[in-house]
């Protein structure tokens, strides 16, 4: 049976804010709370609600020049009514606010926020109806305390034992603490727990409806391999790493799948949907996962002559961004990654 022990201090601060009439009535959330996964075209949503707090955490990616910049923001939400919540980043002074409309949730920041790249428009918009559930993680070890989202990442007094089951934002660069509730007989603790504590294997997590690929027309115009280029000075070469293959990715419009070569492994994924982006040669890839996650492929024709595309998504191109066709890559030099004897040793 679990034991969640109440932190105390938490427990002072919301009497303090209730007499204060800060906290929403239970009704601002609805009886379902909001607890959840969303997802637009360039970024992902989750939130993870408890009685003690809310924990938001968002990720996205937007046009940054020729290339494209990035957003990674775990967020504590300070103040919630039924329509508008104010949200903070840990440690920093960053203002944030969500609205909670009847069809959408829109976040929008204060200027610059620092867990965004350099001209974040300040604004992303996600429909509710893309909800999907929480991973499904269990604890591993004998007692996982719960920790605080401030700098420090705070013991809490609250704790999980060996074999309870918890909902997660399973975060896809892995960091050490993941968003997490348990749902007692009571009431729902939320909080951060160490990821090492929890069991997240993918056939825990909760299964996304399987969809089909595009048909094979459509993925025409991105077929075949295309090859990573790496900025020098003012252009590009094609470089060699030490120890593994040059990035790379290949469109099979036979099968609708995308193989990503990451230089020394390699994953496929379903091209699911094919749309418009803004602007020309703009356009957006719906991809999806073995284990059902969806991720969007933001593709941006750069010159077509030099057959140079910009890539860009929330996982697999969130720090590779620029792309040649395999057949005209010799335009570009190719070049040999430096310090490779420590390799040959």
């Amino acid at each position: 049976m679990s034991r969640i022990q109440p932190d105390f201090k938490s427990v002072a601060l919301l009497f303090a804010i209730c007499v204060t009439s800060a906290v929403p009535e239970a009704s601002a959330q609805g009886p379902e709370g909001l607890t959840g996964v969303y997802s637009n075209k360039g970024g992902t949503l989750a939130i993870v609600e408890g009685n003690n707090e809310t924990l938001v955490h968002f990720s996205g990616s937007f046009p940054q020049g020729e290339s494209a910049g990035t957003c990674d923001c775990a967020l504590v939400v300070q103040r919630k009514s039924a329509t508008n919540w104010s949200l903070q980043q840990a440690g920093e002074q960053d203002a944030w606010t969500l609205r909670v409309n009847p069809k959408q949730f829109v976040l929008e920041s204060g200027p610059s926020p620092s867990c965004c790249g350099a001209g974040y428009p300040g604004k992303d918009t996600f429909a509710r109806s893309t909800a999907r559930p929480l991973g499904i993680c269990k604890v591993k070890v004998s007692k996982a305390g719960f920790h605080a989202s401030d700098a420090a990442n705070t013991p809490r007094k609250a704790f999980v034992v060996s074999g309870d089951a918890v909902e997660a934002y399973v975060d896809p660069v892995e960091p050490d603490f993941l968003a997490a509730r348990f749902q007692g007989p009571q009431k729902a603790t939320a909080g951060l727990l160490k990821r090492e504590d929890l069991d997240c294997a993918a056939e825990s997590a909760p299964k996304a409806a399987v969809k089909a690929p595009v048909a094979a027309d459509k993925l025409q115009p991105f077929a075949g391999t295309w090859v990573e280029l790496t900025r020098q000075g003012k252009g590009f070469v094609v470089l060699k790493p030490c120890s593994a293959a040059t990035r790379s990715f290949t469109v099979k419009p036979a099968t609708g799948e995308v193989e990503v070569q990451l230089g020394q492994e390699a994953t496929t994924l379903k091209v699911t949907s094919v749309e418009p982006g803004k602007g020309a040669g703009a356009w957006v890839l719906g991809l999806t996962a073995a284990d059902g996650k969806p991720e969007a492929l933001q593709w941006k024709t750069a010159d077509a002559a030099k057959g140079t595309v910009s890539v860009n998504s929330p996982d697999l191109f969130s720090q590779s961004h620029d792309y040649v066709r395999q057949e005209k890559k010799s335009a570009f030099p190719s070049k040999q990654e430096t310090g490779c004897d420590e390799y040959e040793r």
